[in-house]
């Protein structure tokens, strides 16, 4: 229950940090949930990002509570990491490139209380002190606009929007509308050709531990070269990345689908799975061997398909309009960045960030960690 002093019309909550703050506790496991923020703050996933990337990547963290102040419970949890780059402590979610969105965990009620509370605003405030600035990327628009608790932001837009599918309970319906006819055959020839010409060609989640790690090395060795910094070449990303694949797997909350063929790997996709919808994250496909038969892009479809007889109602195909998104006439979520400096030095970077991209390039060439 949310207490309020009603002589003030203020929150009667706590706000603190939180350093060794538990995401795999039963607090957070039962706090946490879709209408309060993403899959990328999902239980698992953040206590793998801060046991597998914050120690590697000279971060630590800095979790921001709010709790009720009569019963102690948890009203909003904001996961920070501090980092230092050439002397200059930036403050920003736990993300390290490997989130598609962030965003403050809490009700929505909740969080407009306290953005019109300028109480709660100056009590927050007063804990971010620990660095010279608030980096923030990556909002969704289309939810709680996370700024609005802080003081003296500037925003700009995403440079990459998101993309969704929402397939509904007709996937007939959904394919005669999304996808065209001609595509929907193409793919099924391209996969029969395929199979006629080379072998077996199934598609199913890789089940075993020993079958998630070969699946993500071949990804990861399909990708070389692909893609600029990609995170997935990093020993520490690639290391982060096997092991949440393999402890979700076991929940069912994360996904690693394989298309083989003659029993080897030629295509993947990963993704975060939660409330009936589907995240991808990392997709590759050997595209010298196999790149005429579009088996990324099939294994998107079937992906999609399989995920529908399982009860899956949206897929979410994350940031950026690549190619293969057009196919499926996808609905576009739009992102912003904002920050909030409190030194020269953090107004210094919050002006490159916002309004110079060369420069902004060149901070993330020297400063690689700050993504």
């Amino acid at each position: 229950m949310l207490a309020i002093d009603q002589q003030s019309l203020q929150l009667d909550v706590d706000i603190g940090i939180e350093p060794q703050f538990d995401f795999l506790s039963t607090e957070y496991r039962e706090f946490y949930n879709l209408e309060r923020a993403t899959v990328f703050q999902s239980p698992l996933w953040l206590d793998t990002i801060h046991r597998k990337l914050v120690p590697h990547l000279r971060a630590r963290q800095y979790t921001l509570t709010i709790r009720n102040r009569l019963d102690k419970a948890l009203l909003a949890v904001i996961p920070f990491v501090v980092q230092k780059s050439a002397g200059l402590s930036i403050l920003q979610p736990a993300d390290f490139g490997v989130c598609d969105y962030n965003s403050i965990v809490a009700d929505s009620r909740v969080l407009e209380t306290l953005a019109n509370d300028h109480s709660a605003v100056a009590r927050i405030d007063a804990v971010l002190g620990v660095a010279g600035v608030l980096i923030f990327r990556k909002v969704r628009d289309d939810g709680f606009d996370a700024s609005r608790l802080f003081r003296k932001t500037t925003a700009t837009a995403c440079e990459n929007a998101a993309y969704h599918s929402v397939i509904g309970n007709d996937f007939e319906a959904w394919q005669r509308r999304t996808v065209s006819r001609k595509f929907s055959k193409e793919l099924g020839r391209l996969g029969r050709q395929i199979e006629r010409e080379f072998g077996r060609y199934e598609h199913r989640a890789a089940n075993t531990a020993a079958e998630i790690r070969e699946a993500l090395s071949f990804l990861r060795e399909a990708r070389k070269g692909r893609f600029e910094d990609d995170l997935l070449q990093s020993d520490v990303y690639f290391s982060f990345y096997c092991d949440y694949a393999v402890a979700a797997a076991k929940s069912g909350e994360a996904i690693t689908y394989v298309s083989y063929l003659a029993g080897k790997p030629i295509a993947v996709l990963f993704g975060l799975t939660d409330g009936g919808q589907f995240h991808a994250v990392l997709i590759g496909s050997d595209i010298e061997t196999y790149g005429r038969y579009s088996i990324g892009t099939q294994i998107i479809y079937r992906v999609i398909k399989l995920r529908f007889g399982q009860g899956f109602q949206r897929i979410d195909m994350g940031l950026g309009n690549t190619g293969y998104k057009s196919h499926f006439r996808v609905d576009e979520t739009t992102l912003h960045n904002f920050t909030a400096s409190r030194s020269i030095a953090g107004s210094a970077l919050s002006f490159i960030y916002h309004r110079t991209k060369p420069l902004k390039n060149l901070l993330r060439k020297y400063t690689p960690q700050l993504r």
